[in-house]
């Protein structure tokens, strides 16, 4: 079955989250690894609540399965989230799943399609994210596509004893066009 390619980068393509996208949210989510590193649940995902936070998913949010293009294999997952388009923001979320596609920078891509479709297609004005601040390579890939620190929430983390903060970062859209150029709407 081809998938339907949303959007696409060099090496990968975005394809609009389907029901039948069940096991790659049950296969990242119930990676330890995954769980700690992502602003997710923490409890098991099966295939009822799988279900059920896909149907929310689709319902509520815009999301997007992250896939290779050599051979069409689900790696991932990003969402568009908590649209505000009275003030045109939103918030930003993407999990690489096994630890072997991370550091590919098929993250780096996945968030620059991301960022195109929210400040082009959706005229968002601003986007944000949470990461906990021990997650540093993903604090370092957001600084490099743009995303500026705005402030953290502290202690928003709790791992056995130890606490971590939150930091929030954000674009705006002045940010992206600024870094990314208008090439996409000046061809019109």
């Amino acid at each position: 079955m081809s998938l339907n390619r949303f959007m696409e980068s060099e090496r990968l393509f975005l394809t609009p989250i389907s029901i039948n996208d069940v096991p790659i949210f049950m296969e990242c989510m119930n990676d330890e690894s995954t769980r700690v590193l992502a602003r997710s649940r923490r409890d098991e995902i099966n295939e009822l609540n799988g279900k059920e936070m896909v149907e929310r998913l689709q319902k509520d949010e815009e999301g997007f399965i992250i896939c290779k293009k050599e051979n069409d294999q689900k790696i991932g997952y990003t969402l568009i989230m908590d649209k505000d388009l009275y003030n045109r923001e939103a918030s930003l979320a993407i999990v690489i799943g096994r630890e072997e596609n991370r550091g590919q920078g098929f993250g780096e891509e996945t968030i620059k399609m991301v960022l195109k479709h929210a400040f082009i297609d959706l005229n968002l004005e601003s986007i944000y994210l949470g990461v906990y601040d021990y997650n540093v390579k993903a604090i370092r890939l957001y600084e490099k596509v743009g995303f500026k620190y705005v402030g953290r929430r502290r202690h928003a983390k709790i791992l056995g004893n130890r606490m971590y903060d939150e930091v929030i970062m954000d674009m705006v859209s002045e940010e992206y066009f600024r870094m990314y150029g208008n090439e996409e709407i000046e061809k019109y």
